[in-house]
């Protein structure tokens, strides 16, 4: 009996207490309904806390991995200009919180690791007037640091405002990108892209940039002792007043391989290298490409080296270049040698033409230099005065396994229609064919001049045309055929 008194007292004590305490919870439970309760408040603050924590942890793993890969990946959202609000905080963003193109290279110039820029396949337009700063605040995209910038089907148009980018010693790789409207100041080279850095381009399209001014090279790029490498590319109707309409290498490196360089255009002062011009003692290889339908006001309508320079054209076709010097040492339609090595192997020469008044070399032109052409068609080329497929002004000539047919000479005065030698320079054909040339004075195939040395061997020569010499023609120096002298006039 005392054991039931003691738990009824306990019931209702505990009855008590619940009803003390009823309106409190009734309280808190319309705050919580109402999300204002602090048990809420409690909650919600933890929940983003984690969500925050959650951002950071995600944000410490993007540069982790970019730490691992060496690079910085920012992805333009915007097509407009516009400048990085706070350089160098690793964000690409403008005033407006976007990541435009020129905030990403700003971004990646100041970055401490390599930087990937993603556009997609849109136009963007340079809009901020300001050449000669070179920070990329204004005018072209000066890049400083080392930049890959993955186009994927995107146009850069800089709009006639400046190039597009200044490759100032950091290192530039486009990729799948076009870029057009380049016009940096009168009398700068690199129409497109300026370079004394790094530049690489693959599956980039170059077209309509333009160099105008006094010594304005490099209508679409230059590169000014720098290192050049494009693959699978195209420079197209791009122009410079003094050389180089599409390419000028200033010394350093330039390799092209399976690009194509076309109607590009180079002049009036003095106009030099339609296609591509090197000046000084670079070294430039072309491999599997394309050089068609470039013009040079004076010389080497598609290819022109320089008289320290180097240049290598291999497994390559050069036709149907022009160019229209007039005097008897211009021309050399489709390349020109001023006085370096140059070496021509695998491919074909076709098709180019000397024009001017006393143009020459319609194919090839080498003036005072070293010629050697192995395994290559010489076809169809034409020069007004001498050499429709190759002249060779003094200098070292070595043709091996060369195909001369179809080039013709004429009418100013018109000689040798495959090949005409110039001075005291010396020429060797080897186990080539010389066939179907025409000259509108001497020399149908082959003519040696006075103070020449011409030596050929196991060479077939037949059916070439001249009202003299049809075949071959010795004006005074040394011409052996096979062992045999070819008698003078």
């Amino acid at each position: 009996m005392r054991r039931s008194t003691r738990s009824l007292a306990l019931l209702a004590a505990a009855v008590l207490t619940l009803a003390m305490m009823s309106p409190a919870l009734a309280h808190s439970s319309q705050d919580d309904r109402r999300g204002g309760g602090p048990q809420q408040e409690d909650r919600r603050a933890e929940a983003e806390r984690d969500r925050r924590d959650s951002r950071n942890r995600t944000d410490r793993d993007r540069r982790d991995r970019r730490a691992r890969d060496g690079r910085l990946a920012f992805a333009v959202n915007v097509t407009h200009d516009t400048v990085a609000a706070n350089i160098g905080d690793g964000k690409c963003a403008d005033a407006s919180g976007q990541c435009s193109l020129r905030a990403a290279v700003q971004e990646s110039n100041a970055a401490s690791s390599p930087a990937v820029i993603k556009l997609d396949a849109k136009v963007y337009q340079l809009t901020i007037a300001g050449a000669g700063e070179n920070e990329a605040a204004r005018g072209d995209l000066d890049i400083t640091g080392d930049v890959v910038v993955d186009g994927r089907g995107a146009t850069i148009d800089a709009a006639g405002l400046d190039r597009a980018f200044d490759v100032q010693g950091g290192s530039l790789w486009l990729q799948k990108v076009t870029l057009t409207g380049g016009a940096p100041s009168a009398g700068e080279g690199g129409g497109a892209v300026r370079s004394t850095g790094t530049l690489s381009l693959k599956r980039v399209h170059l077209t309509a940039n333009a160099v105008t001014g006094d010594g304005a090279s490099g209508g679409a790029v230059l590169n000014d002792g720098g290192v050049l490498h494009a693959e699978h590319s195209e420079m197209r109707n791009n122009t410079a007043i003094r050389a180089g309409g599409a390419i000028e290498a200033v010394a350093g490196t330039t390799n092209l391989d399976r690009v194509v360089l076309a109607e590009n255009h180079t002049g009036p002062a003095p106009g030099n290298g339609g296609g591509l011009h090197l000046t000084g003692a670079g070294a430039v290889t072309v491999t599997n490409s394309v050089v068609v339908r470039n013009t040079a006001t004076a010389e080497g309508g598609g290819l022109w080296n320089s008289a320290t320079g180097t240049m290598d054209v291999r497994h390559s076709r050069v036709n149907g270049n022009v160019a229209s010097g007039g005097d008897a040492d211009q021309g050399g339609g489709g390349l020109y040698n001023d006085g370096g090595l140059l070496t021509v192997s695998g491919g074909q020469v076709k098709g180019n033409a000397a024009d001017g008044a006393a143009g020459s070399g319609g194919g090839i032109l080498n003036n005072e230099g070293t010629l050697v052409v192995s395994s290559t068609v010489i076809a169809g080329n034409s020069a007004k005065r001498a050499g429709g497929g190759i002249e060779a002004v003094a200098g070292t000539t070595e043709l091996d396994r060369v195909r001369l047919a179809g080039n013709n000479t004429g009418p100013a005065p018109g000689n040798g229609g495959g090949l005409h030698l110039t001075g005291a320079g010396a020429v060797t054909v080897t186990n080539s064919v010389v066939v179907g040339n025409t000259a509108t004075a001497e020399g149908g195939g082959l003519w040696n001049s006075a103070t020449g040395t011409m030596t050929v061997t196991h060479t077939v020569i037949r059916n070439n045309h001249a009202p003299e010499g049809p075949d071959v023609y010795n004006d005074g120096g040394t011409f052996l055929v096979d062992g045999e002298p070819v008698p003078v006039g």
